[in-house]
């Protein structure tokens, strides 16, 4: 069962994460919003395609739209597809429980959570010294998490489109409308699919909830900050709703 692997680029922020050599060379494919990150995946061997219209060029509050733009270009070219960030790394092979798993739900997307203090837990658990900008970009992230999240205890949730699995060919252009509609900034694409999903915590699970990985990873929840010991009760609490084996780890 060879399902496509789609990976998204753009800029140069996350090319140390991008594997030296496509670990899925038949299956992968990068759409790259411009002709650097193209050039550059290109160059590594990755089946490349550049997407030649960027919706979302121009602005930084909702560049995250690339993904779900990548993803509608994706499921009209294939029948069915997995979208991965480049930080979701590979624990185990892919086998047969794997791609079973995927047959169960035509839409697979993980949860995760912030802590209700989004902004100021979320700094207290990275180095000090951050710019103004993605100060304001946290700014963004709680407004939409309280705006759009369903509240856990001491946190809020969300899906992490890090992993995402999808054989319904209308999902990235329905999430794609309810983005541009409601005017979405920050991770437009989490936001937007809470949207679509427009259901309780407990019926997404139900629906959508994949049982191949978690949205954050538990050997990466190490630490007292407030938003690591909220992620590993609500992992522990996922536990109880989904039987959960990892192949990947979203860090």
């Amino acid at each position: 069962m060879k399902i496509k692997i789609v990976r998204v680029l753009w800029g140069d922020q996350v090319n140390f994460e991008v594997p030296r050599i496509p670990l899925y060379p038949e299956q992968e494919v990068v759409y790259c919003f411009d002709y650097k990150s193209y050039w550059f995946v290109s160059d590594l061997g990755y089946d490349a395609r550049l997407v030649k219209e960027d919706i979302f060029a121009g602005s930084k509050l909702n560049n995250f739209g690339r993904k779900l733009q990548a993803l509608d270009i994706a499921l009209q070219e294939f029948d069915e597809v997995l979208l991965l960030d480049w930080d979701c790394y590979i624990l185990r092979p892919l086998d047969k429980n794997f791609y079973d798993s995927l047959k169960e739900k035509p839409i697979q997307i993980p949860l995760y959570i912030q802590h209700k203090d989004t902004k100021a837990a979320i700094l207290e658990a990275i180095p000090k010294e951050q710019p103004q900008a993605l100060k304001d970009e946290l700014t963004l992230l709680e407004e939409g998490f309280h705006k759009y999240g369903w509240e856990w205890e001491e946190g809020i949730v969300a899906p992490n489109f890090g992993f995402v699995y999808c054989r319904d060919k209308s999902f990235g252009k329905k999430l794609l409308d309810i983005t541009i509609k409601n005017d979405l900034t920050s991770v437009v694409d989490e936001f937007a699919t809470l949207i679509y999903a427009d259901c309780t915590l407990e019926e997404y699970i139900e629906k959508y909830a994949p049982r191949v990985l978690k949205g954050r990873a538990d050997q990466m929840l190490i630490y007292d900050y407030r938003l690591h010991v909220i992620s590993r009760k609500f992992n522990k609490w996922l536990d109880t709703k989904i039987n959960i084996k990892s192949y990947f780890e979203h860090v």
